[in-house]
């Protein structure tokens, strides 16, 4: 096999990986290199803000979605936190998790209709307008 036939085939064999591990782009969002993808429970992206301006956008974001916050945690100074959430609506129980990545945050969201089953679509919705309200 030589050289270039391996270079031509990787991108198709690295995308055939990420497909079969559950991790896919599914779309970008709003902000430079952002982009959101699907996890095996919900959805997750960087976004580039700092973990205040995304904490209290994610804060807004559940306003806006009519998620009543049930609790919150703050660890290492403040640079890991999660939020959670109810929301009636959609049934769902809301997770965020944030993580300082240098000067963007790293953001996990997954909307929790049972024991076995997550609402991806909602949890992105979710993450959407983290984006847009960080900036």
């Amino acid at each position: 096999m030589d050289a270039g036939y391996v270079l031509r085939r990787l991108p198709v064999a690295l995308f055939a990986g990420l497909v079969s591990s559950g991790c896919v782009v599914a779309a970008a969002g709003a902000g430079a290199g952002a982009g959101i993808y699907y996890t095996s429970q919900g959805v997750e992206s960087v976004v580039d803000a700092s973990v205040d301006a995304t904490f209290a956008a994610a804060e807004r974001a559940f306003r806006h979605f009519e998620i009543e916050q049930t609790s919150m945690k703050v660890e290492e100074g403040g640079a890991k936190r999660e939020l959670e959430g109810k929301s009636e609506s959609a049934d769902v129980d809301v997770k965020v998790k944030f993580e300082r990545q240098g000067e963007s945050t790293y953001i996990e969201v997954t909307a929790r209709e049972s024991l076995v089953e997550w609402d991806k679509d909602f949890a992105r919705a979710i993450v959407a307008k983290i984006v847009e309200l960080a900036h």
